[in-house]
């Protein structure tokens, strides 16, 4: 039998230019980003320490971002982004 992965992922809805703050004490892993409004995606350590910096992004178009911040890292939306955030 051969073996599989399976990605899944918790999925957080971000509206319009939100923010979107990991819990405190908890690992911070994206996962991507499926932009629904157009702008830019910026995401940072807990200690300040920007990690992707106004990425742009298109509505329509999924953006894979397998990256770990951290502890509590931050995402924010500017320019009018919106979205659906896959973190785990």
């Amino acid at each position: 039998m051969a073996d599989f992965y399976q990605e899944r992922y918790h999925a957080v809805a971000i509206g319009v230019n939100g923010v979107f703050n990991f819990p405190s004490g908890t690992p911070t892993n994206l996962a991507g980003f499926l932009c629904v409004t157009s702008g830019t995606l910026t995401a940072a350590r807990s200690n300040g320490q920007v990690l992707i910096n106004g990425f742009p992004c298109t509505a329509g178009v999924y953006y894979p971002m397998p990256f770990h911040l951290g502890m509590n890292g931050v995402v924010t939306l500017a320019g009018g982004a919106s979205g659906t955030l896959g973190v785990s």
